[in-house]
């Protein structure tokens, strides 16, 4: 059952079936999720309701739905167990608390890296102010290439690899700058 306030009707409860659990999808701003799949009806208002079981235990937080021509019935709620963290610092801090870098970037998949002669990894659009990573010394055109000794290839991967960490944690990349690669060091702060 999918409980929430759509259209400011409140307490409404819809039922379905769970089609699937880890499932993962990824949103319109291009952010990665692992989800449950209900087909309970999840309409505006019911995001951030409970998502509870035949016994009345809540098993995830309602979160999104696809919709368009075709697609109907295809809800998604995070995981109870994935949003312990979030919930015992709401309580603690009243905000959530999350490790930054201070980067934006831009995907460079092989066929982008031959057009612009760069190396495949996460282009470096902008840094911001006074950010961790401008601390190290992380510069607008570096490519990252690797984050704690893994390869990435996308922005996705280098926040699923920020957020396995705490603030305060140094975590080491490997960028281009300019055709060679160098080793920098930064330590994450949190997110403003």
């Amino acid at each position: 059952m999918a409980i929430g306030n759509p259209l400011g009707l409140q307490s409404s409860v819809t039922c379905g079936i769970i089609s699937a659990v880890n499932r993962n999808i990824t949103d319109s701003t291009n952010k990665s999720f692992t989800v449950i799949q209900t087909d309970a009806a999840i309409n505006s208002g019911n995001s951030g309701g409970a998502l509870v079981n035949s016994e009345g235990k809540v098993i995830g937080i309602n979160t999104l739905k696809l919709s368009g021509n075709g697609i109907e019935g295809m809800g998604f709620a995070i995981p109870i167990n994935n949003t312990k963290d979030i919930y015992s610092q709401l309580i603690q801090y009243n905000k959530v608390k999350r490790p930054y870098i201070g980067i934006t970037g831009i995907d460079v998949d092989e066929r982008t890296a031959k057009i612009y002669k760069l190396s495949v990894g996460v282009y470096i659009k902008s840094v911001e102010n006074f950010s961790p990573a401008q601390k190290a010394g992380i510069s607008t055109g570096d490519v990252i290439i690797e984050m704690d000794g893994k390869k990435v290839n996308t922005v996705n991967e280098i926040n699923e690899i920020k957020n396995s960490h705490q603030i305060g944690d140094t975590i080491s990349l490997k960028i281009n700058r300019n055709g060679e690669e160098k080793e920098i060091s930064i330590t994450l702060s949190e997110q403003p």
